[in-house]
């Protein structure tokens, strides 16, 4: 668990972007002593499972997590480029794995030596991920009438939903045992971002949502600008991938066992199967309706 930090002090300093717009994600001007967390959310699915995670840790964590990441790719382009090869703008795990667009001439032990050099990153911070996946095949037998009349329309209804639930785990986490927990949420921008944004905003509008005064911000920002959510992008994809265990068996993946092996990295991750859903669907029954 992260431990009590003051508010972020100087926003123009040497790392000025991440704190500079971490004063943008913190419009309520904490101050005081206070356990203060940032997380970053991505999603990762496929037609029969949708995962959305959060990588959380403490702000000076991620900064300089933020520094060795960096360093990271900048040694790997520096190799690719003396080998005449296309570079990386940035890090992506579906990419990565599938050795497609920027990883597509790259071969197996890049690939592993890789994601050996970005372990590495990780071993040297303390940080914890939640993860919430559903499993769709179950959902859509279960609630056949989610297609229909969720409103606007399912997927966007799934992503809302997807936040409501990872927040309350979040809470769960963090916030149970330290109500003086803060935390701000940055997602990757996608096309659900607006979505995601409003769904933030009724659950701290909900007053059934015990903890929602633990949550100060939530804020959309691009991987390659906020590098924090291309370590996010490696957790949800893995997590994911995880889940797709109930659906076609299989060992857990190495690369996984290799993270939650860290001493440095701890998680929680749930997978929503037929008993879950169920009680969802009890739940929005009671709402009335499935509009997020």
């Amino acid at each position: 668990m992260p431990e009590s930090e003051s508010e972020m002090q100087n926003p123009a300093s040497d790392r000025g972007l991440l704190r500079e717009l971490f004063e943008v994600w913190n419009p309520l001007g904490l101050e005081g002593i206070f356990v203060l967390l940032r997380g970053y959310i991505d999603e990762s699915y496929n037609e029969h499972v949708f995962t959305l995670s959060c990588l959380n840790a403490k702000g000076k964590t991620w900064d300089e997590f933020s520094r060795l990441w960096k360093i990271t790719l900048n040694t790997w382009n520096r190799k690719l480029q003396a080998q005449g090869r296309p570079t990386l703008s940035r890090y992506h795990t579906t990419d990565c794995s599938n050795f497609k667009r920027e990883f597509r001439d790259w071969s197996k032990e890049e690939q592993r030596e890789f994601f050996i050099d970005l372990v590495k990153v990780f071993s040297r911070h303390p940080m914890d991920a939640v993860s919430v996946s559903v499993n769709l095949d179950e959902f859509h037998r279960i609630i056949p009438e989610a297609r229909r009349i969720a409103k606007p329309d399912f997927p966007t209804f799934l992503y809302g939903m997807t936040v409501k639930l990872l927040m309350g785990r979040i809470a769960d986490r963090y916030c149970i045992e330290r109500p003086d927990t803060k935390i701000t949420l940055v997602q990757e921008a996608c096309q659900y971002s607006a979505n995601a944004l409003d769904a933030f905003t009724q659950a701290l509008n909900d007053p059934g949502f015990e903890h929602r005064e633990c949550f100060v911000s939530f804020a959309s920002a691009t991987p390659t600008a906020c590098i924090p959510l291309q370590a996010a992008d490696l957790l949800a994809y893995e997590f994911f991938k995880d889940s797709m265990r109930a659906i076609n068996p299989r060992d857990r993946r190495a690369s996984l066992e290799a993270l939650m092996d860290l001493d440095t990295v701890g998680g929680r991750s749930q997978f929503m199967s037929a008993d879950a859903i169920l009680s969802l669907k009890y739940a929005l029954q009671l709402s009335g309706n499935l509009v997020v």
